[in-house]
């Protein structure tokens, strides 16, 4: 993969690129406190598909300042199209683990001629009665650890103690822009999605439970659920294979759907 940058909003934007001339752009986006990176299997894998991009959103990646033209989490699906637009990319099919999945899924319904498909893995953005969703800032690191991986001690290697920090102030900035976003909860706006959905989520999640997964899947017209077992909240980790696989075959439909 090669890495460049766009400026937008005042904000150098780093982007992974797995390069095609052929195929469709997929887009892909992580979660709060993580880098374009945790995707690099998959885009690696899917690199017959097309072109493969991984979008860090500052501010939330460990890497540059929350742009001021961010003052909610709502705001954040206009910034990666105005990414996309300096990337010189139209439409894509959109990728999104956790916050990445809430942008993803913003995008589909402000911008629906963009959006060609979704990937939704363990997506924020919907809220169900009686099933907790908690404040990422008020968990110690090994119960956020504990809530993120199925087997978290197989990840413990991995972080450097200037990643916790990172992770650390970017999980605040996130309850401290949902402490202002006007709208937490899509769930009644799912039925509005148009895009073909493939919706991902690990069953011991213990970020964004399995219910609000199987009510997103229900909740858009058409779409597919995978449930992965050994997985929790970053399934594209714990089960890159099956994560990869199911997003070739979700690909392999836009090329079917063409002939």
């Amino acid at each position: 993969m090669k890495r460049f940058s766009v400026e937008v909003d005042g904000q150098a934007v780093r982007i992974y690129e797995q390069p095609s001339a052929d195929g469709q752009t997929v887009v892909f986006l992580h979660g709060v406190g993580s880098t374009g990176k945790v995707w690099a299997y998959q885009m690696r894998g899917l690199k017959a598909c097309g072109r493969m991009l991984a979008v860090e959103v500052p501010g939330f990646s460990g890497v540059g300042e929350l742009p001021e033209t961010i003052r909610e989490l709502s705001d954040l699906a206009p910034f990666v199209l105005r990414v996309l637009d300096a990337a010189g990319v139209r439409d894509a099919v959109w990728v999104g683990n956790s916050l990445g999945g809430r942008i993803a899924l913003e995008a589909a319904l402000c911008a629906p001629q963009r959006v060609r498909g979704l990937v939704l893995v363990g997506s924020a953005g919907v809220r169900l009665p009686g099933v907790e969703v908690p404040r990422l800032a008020d968990l110690p690191q090994e119960e956020m650890d504990r809530r993120l991986f199925c087997q978290p001690e197989l990840f413990h290697a991995l972080q450097t103690e200037q990643s916790r920090e990172a992770t650390s102030q970017a999980r605040a900035l996130y309850d401290r822009l949902a402490a202002v976003t006007r709208t937490m909860d899509l769930r009644e706006r799912l039925s509005e999605v148009q895009a073909p959905t493939l919706v991902i989520w690990g069953r011991h999640d213990g970020v964004i439970p399995l219910p609000i997964g199987e009510k997103v899947a229900s909740g858009i017209a058409g779409a597919e659920l995978l449930v992965l077992d050994r997985s929790a909240h970053v399934p594209q980790i714990e089960q890159p294979e099956r994560v990869l696989d199911a997003i070739l075959r979700f690909l392999g439909k836009f090329g079917e759907q063409a002939e």
